[in-house]
């Protein structure tokens, strides 16, 4: 069933082409362990070569143990190896992001150096829709309940992310393939494991096909994000700092976000969020100025919208 899934998966989806060499990223859990089992079922048929990495944080005592193991396990599958140490600093905020940028960035490096043309890495139908629950309830709008992507700009594949995780492990159990489970994803302090722990069983009391459900959603809202990226019209004046409101008012309100999102993030490298966005809207029709952060700001000027740049600000917008 896993197997056949990813076969579907892999092509419906599009996540690699025939002759391509494939990174896959294992941390010795269940996921990655099947990851790593599974395109090495499919990598004739798939036209696939692969080669493994597997990287430690540090974190725990036993990590360079787990990498060992995973080492062990692809060189009895006959895969080239790659094992990476980096240096992450267990003090300061948000230490699951920190350590996830290190590990992209490692694996990027290794990519590279080894000629991959994509990175496999873990992710299950359960952690799509734990990504959607976790972003409906920071705020996010379309673009957020787009989700996890099945194929990332810069060769990131998921090709598990239509299996279920109970699936993934009885997988990994009924083969008896060697996985270690993270003692991190039953510590509650971090927001996905109560979303996986706390809120979605309670969900699923109401629902029994929820997570099915909330990943529709999130296929749905990428089909629909990638249609209206296509459809934002190149608009003048906005190659610079100043765009005339004529321009924007009479556009659609959602390819009006979308070129206001494009055209901030292009002049100030800033990613601008829904409330950013909803407040510049506003100032079509009103005064006042709205700021983006990092000393950037956009207000109405005669007739039109204004980026400027200082660096003291106000820590409060203002319109009417």
């Amino acid at each position: 069933m896993i197997t056949s899934t990813v076969r579907r998966t892999v092509r419906e989806r599009g996540l690699v082409s025939p002759r391509d060499h494939v990174l896959v990223a294992c941390s010795g859990g269940p996921d990655s362990t099947v990851l790593l089992h599974v395109l090495h079922r499919l990598r004739s048929e798939l036209g696939l070569t692969l080669c493994v990495a597997s990287i430690d944080h540090g974190l725990r005592p036993e990590s360079s143990s787990e990498v060992e193991q995973v080492g062990a396990f692809a060189s009895a599958i006959g895969v080239p190896f790659y094992p990476v140490r980096v240096e992450l600093e267990k003090e300061g905020a948000s230490l699951q992001a920190r350590a996830r940028e290190l590990r992209y960035a490692a694996l990027q490096e290794v990519a590279r150096a080894r000629g991959a043309a994509c990175i496999a890495v873990g992710h299950t139908q359960d952690d799509q829709a734990e990504t959607v629950l976790a972003r409906v309830l920071r705020g996010a709008g379309l673009r957020g309940l787009g989700g996890i992507e099945a194929r990332r700009s810069d060769g990131v594949i998921r090709p598990l992310l239509d299996c279920r995780r109970a699936d993934v492990r009885a997988y990994a159990v009924e083969r008896e393939l060697p996985f270690v489970d993270d003692p991190s994803n039953h510590q509650r302090a971090f927001e996905r494991v109560r979303i996986r722990h706390e809120v979605l069983p309670v969900l699923t009391a109401e629902d029994p096909r929820v997570v099915e459900h909330l990943c529709a959603l999130s296929d749905e809202a990428t089909e629909l994000n990638a249609y209206l990226d296509a459809s934002v019209p190149k608009l003048p004046g906005g190659g610079d700092r100043y765009v005339p409101i004529e321009v924007l008012s009479g556009l659609p309100v959602p390819l009006r976000v979308r070129w206001l999102r494009g055209w901030i993030g292009r002049e100030t490298g800033l990613t601008p969020n829904r409330s950013h966005l909803t407040d510049v809207g506003r100032l079509l029709t009103g005064r006042g100025e709205v700021l983006l952060g990092s000393g950037w700001s956009i207000s109405r000027q005669g007739g039109g919208l204004s980026l400027e740049y200082r660096a003291h600000r106000r820590t409060r917008s203002n319109r009417s």
